[in-house]
């Protein structure tokens, strides 16, 4: 039953089914009151009307309907005890003075002092003058047992009741009662048909959403949900999940890819480390022969440990830096000075020179990270360098963010590579060679490192002018993740 009520169709229902019966629950009782009402009204109307014509009748049988000279109080008493039969009357009053007459309305008059002056022939056994708690109201009856009846004051302090029996009428009231209810029912199960249709064709594309998702859960990622033609809220959530799955297959993909990359890249050194290894191991060599094996092996396990700094520091990265809120701002001037000078034996190699314009830029920072983007951007700069040239590092502020560039007179990067150079073991070399035992990380690791500052790094490039990489991080440190 609990697995029933999971269900979001069920629910649905549910709550349809409650809302909808009360609503036609409310309809039925309104329709209903409204029925007896306008029926009891009806028969007050109706013996209103009784009563002016019986009164009309006994004016006509006594000649004074003249209403410039109606008669005496004492001429009504005396009119009213003269009244023996229906002469002069019409048919539907004959059952006033006929008890075998059709059974109709009763009539009854009573003097100020409560005396019966006319008493109609079909009268219930023990009628009264009315107590003061019944309404004399212009219109407006009252019950008395099955009878309807009201009541009227004449002049004089006269009492008048008329009434008639209306079980009949209750019966058919009570009939109506039963129609309505069952209309009433019958409307409900229409409606929870209804109710029940329209809630599958609301969920079949949530259904069709998740069947989707479930597929691309269990590795068919390149599955999306269908959103054509929809542009209710469910298209905007099929395409912001589609776009989620983008996100998410770009992710897997660049996961794959550095996988793959880093397995390639540790082939090469495991590959010079194992057939060294083995040539030493084949035979008895010469002391200079060993010592060239053991040079290769000690060349490639630096490569290898470049590589695995290098993927530790992304991963360190990509878990976000280490909080500097409670620490002093470091100036970045600083920093490129000291980076500058950590390049300089690598720039002499190659006969380039190593230039800077250095502001003080006061900046909330975590500096052993920013002095990473620093050797980096200069390290790239410098091996993309042909021998000679130069290379020029900046630091300024722009506003409200503190602006690194470095700037080199090399060849140049292809527009087609730029949007790729910040990806991780990405080359515009297809070879993909780690020539000169780069990994093809550093950039990658100043992306990360900049965003997780809340920055954003850029290049620009034309082939054979050089390249310029720039740097923006907020000075506040404000975006820092922790």
């Amino acid at each position: 039953m609990n697995d029933v009520f999971q269900s979001l169709r069920w629910r649905l229902q549910l709550w349809h089914a409650l809302i909808l019966g009360a609503v036609i629950a409310a309809l039925c009782l309104l329709a209903h009151r409204f029925a007896v009402t306008e029926r009891w009204e009806g028969i007050d109307r109706e013996l209103d009307a009784f009563e002016r014509s019986f009164m009309h009748h006994v004016r006509s049988r006594f000649q004074k309907e003249d209403e410039q000279n109606p008669p005496t109080l004492d001429e009504i008493r005396s009119h009213f005890r003269e009244i023996h039969d229906g002469s002069g009357f019409p048919l539907e009053m004959q059952g006033l003075f006929d008890p075998a007459a059709p059974a109709g309305a009763y009539v009854a008059f009573w003097d100020k002092d409560g005396t019966p002056l006319f008493l109609s022939a079909n009268s219930p056994q023990g009628l009264r003058v009315p107590g003061p708690e019944v309404s004399d109201r212009e219109s407006g009856g009252y019950r008395a047992g099955g009878d309807r009846r009201i009541r009227r004051g004449g002049p004089g302090g006269f009492q008048v009741v008329i009434g008639r029996d209306v079980s009949a009428d209750d019966s058919a009231l009570r009939s109506l009662a039963w129609r309505i209810a069952a209309g009433g029912a019958g409307l409900w199960i229409v409606g929870l048909l209804g109710g029940w249709w329209l809630a599958g064709r609301a969920i079949q594309p949530i259904d069709t959403i998740s069947r989707t998702a479930s597929r691309i859960a269990s590795g068919n990622l390149s599955e999306r949900i269908d959103t054509a033609g929809t542009d209710d809220e469910l298209g905007q959530l099929g395409r912001t999940l589609n776009d989620t799955f983008d996100r998410l297959e770009d992710a897997v993909r660049r996961q794959r890819d550095f996988t793959a990359d880093a397995s390639h890249e540790l082939r090469t050194p495991l590959t010079v480390i194992l057939s060294e290894t083995a040539r030493g191991l084949k035979r008895e060599r010469e002391p200079q022969v060993y010592q060239e094996i053991l040079r290769n092996c000690s060349e490639a396990g630096g490569r290898m440990r470049s590589l695995v700094e290098s993927l530790l520091l992304l991963a360190r990265q990509d878990a976000g830096p280490e909080a500097s809120a409670g620490k002093p701002p470091c100036d970045l001037a600083e920093l490129g000075r000291e980076a500058l000078e950590l390049v300089k034996p690598l720039g002499a190699r190659r006969n380039i020179s190593l230039e800077s314009r250095l502001e003080a830029v006061p900046c909330a920072v975590d500096p052993g990270s920013i002095a990473t983007v620093f050797s980096n951007l200069l390290s790239n700069a410098i091996q993309h360098q042909g021998d000679g040239g130069a290379v020029m590092l900046r630091t300024r502020l722009a506003g409200e963010s503190a602006v690194i560039e470095v700037e080199d007179s090399g060849p140049g990067i292809a527009p087609e590579h730029q949007p790729h150079v910040f990806e991780r073991f990405y080359r515009a070399d297809a070879s993909r060679s780690p020539a000169g035992g780069h990994s093809g990380l550093g950039l990658a690791i100043v992306k990360a490192i900049v965003e997780n500052h809340g920055g954003e790094v850029s290049v620009e490039s034309e082939p054979g002018r050089g390249s310029l990489f720039r740097v923006r991080i907020p000075v506040s440190g404000g975006h820092l993740r922790a």
